[in-house]
């Protein structure tokens, strides 16, 4: 409401209105920002949960960082024992320590300078237990160009095991699997899809 809208009280003068209608803004902006402090005001419960997303969030940046940059061992102690990676698309099924850590190296062998990004993170949690959902961009370097050779995303199952937070299952959704095998994308990844056809759920 404008000043001139403003019925003056008895006695006061127009400088008076003005200070007093200061003065009530004021006032309404300290109590928006109490309230702002009291919703800030989280129980226990609650920052545990926050701390557990920031620790699965933490897991999945070591997934990408050993995939691309790591060792097949480190990889695969993401995951639980009988943890599972699926890639239904791909028809790809790889469950269990030893086989994730073959995996791994059938990665690393045939598709070197691949990077996995992923964002978007959408993580819940219950207890010991944990789901999450996150997009997924792929990328391979090349000598000749960097191919953005896949979109998707991941949709997982998590644990914790009284140590640290764990993938128990990881499946990857490709956007458009068809783009995995045209032209120079598809040519790089002809030796993976060979390597692939072991890992079959059964």
């Amino acid at each position: 409401m404008y000043l001139t809208q403003c019925k003056k009280p008895r006695g006061v003068s127009h400088q008076g209105l003005r200070e007093l209608w200061y003065c009530r803004i004021a006032e309404q902006r300290h109590g928006e920002k109490r309230e702002d402090i009291k919703l800030m005001s989280r129980t226990p419960e609650y920052l545990q949960t926050a701390a557990d997303r920031s620790m699965i969030q933490d897991l999945l940046a070591r997934y990408a960082w050993e995939i691309d940059h790591g060792t097949p061992e480190g990889w695969a102690a993401l995951f639980t024992e009988d943890g599972i990676f699926e890639a239904p698309a791909l028809g790809l099924w790889v469950q269990g320590g030893a086989a994730l850590v073959a995996f791994a190296r059938d990665v690393h062998r045939t598709l070197p300078n691949v990077h996995h990004m992923m964002s978007n993170f959408v993580i819940e949690v219950s207890g010991e237990r944990g789901r999450g959902r996150c997009e997924l961009n792929e990328f391979m370097a090349r000598p000749e160009a960097i191919y953005p050779n896949l979109q998707g995303w991941y949709e997982d199952d998590y644990v914790f095991d009284a140590k640290r937070w764990r993938i128990t299952h990881r499946r990857v959704f490709i956007a458009e699997p068809a783009s995995l095998m045209a032209g120079k994308v598809g040519e790089y990844f002809s030796s993976f899809f060979q390597a692939c056809e072991k890992y079959q759920r059964t």
